[in-house]
């Protein structure tokens, strides 16, 4: 059966948690994600148990994870451009915009991947504007990440940089610390996009699998884990689609919910995250 989503309110309501404190969070969420996917504290689906972060390309967890992620029907390399803007908010109100866009680079089906905030002047007062880049390349449908980069201004921590070496299956940070990554890793940018291919692989099955993934950030190796759970009309302010759902299922206290459109070429037209009791994080799809 499909159902109905609307737009969330953007305006704070009187019961809803006004404390500074969760504003980091908020920011780093600006940061999809996407989708996303995405992605440790700082993105759309944040917190996650992490894995060891010197798991091997040969594992059973990686071998498995591979096969589940490209899936049995495999989508074309190729990925069309994408210039997209989501209205944020955090509890219901509105904190800002993102903008997402994806642009060939060089090589053959290599992109470079960005998305820029624009936080209200709180918020920017606050913490600044985030920001994420990922260059990657699409081999056999699968994505390969080659770099990756993070600014978030507020949080030294999280602004850091990542080289991958698929000769040698290793990723690098800026310090020079270099880890073990198994073949299916990616970054948690390039993350949103290796759910997009995944979700156009499987969009018709009668019985679609678990979609699972790998993603590299600062310091972890974690593994996630969503499923399709039925088609939703969503009203944004850029009109009604009717998505596909996806929800991530590996932990319950860390809810993640996306609503991905065909005629978006499956990039998110709305997400929705929480984590814990924490206000709800939405980003939506403006004009």
């Amino acid at each position: 059966m499909t159902t109905r989503s609307t737009l969330g309110s953007t305006r704070l309501k009187a019961d809803q948690p006004k404390t500074i404190r969760d504003f980091p969070l908020t920011m780093r969420l600006m940061m999809p994600l996407m989708f996303v996917f995405a992605l440790s504290n700082r993105c759309a689906i944040a917190d996650p148990q992490p894995q060891n972060p010197a798991l091997t390309p040969e594992s059973p967890t990686a071998s498995a994870t591979t096969a589940t992620a490209v899936g049995s029907a495999r989508p074309a390399d190729n990925l069309p451009a994408i210039d997209v803007h989501y209205l944020v908010s955090w509890g219901g109100l509105g904190v800002g915009k993102v903008d997402v866009s994806l642009k060939p680079d060089v090589g053959a089906d290599c992109y470079q991947y960005t998305t820029i905030s624009h936080p209200t002047a709180l918020a920017r007062s606050l913490y600044g504007a985030p920001s994420e880049s990922s260059q990657f390349c699409v081999k056999n449908g699968q994505i390969r990440s080659r770099h990756f980069n993070s600014v978030l201004p507020s949080d030294a921590r999280q602004t850091y940089a990542l080289n991958f070496d698929w000769d040698k299956h290793t990723v690098t940070d800026q310090s020079g610390q270099t880890r073990t990554i198994p073949e299916n890793a990616v970054d948690s940018f390039a993350l949103q996009q290796a759910v997009r291919l995944w979700v156009s692989a499987h969009a018709n099955d009668a019985n679609p699998p678990l979609a699972e993934f790998d993603m590299v950030d600062r310091k972890n190796l974690t593994h996630y884990q969503f499923k399709l759970t039925g088609h939703e009309t969503v009203e944004t302010h850029d009109g009604s689609f009717d998505a596909l759902k996806m929800e991530r299922v590996d932990n319950p206290k860390k809810e993640g919910l996306f609503w991905l459109a065909a005629e978006r070429d499956y990039m998110p037209v709305k997400i929705t995250t929480r984590s814990g009791n924490k206000p709800a994080v939405t980003l939506i799809l403006s004009k």
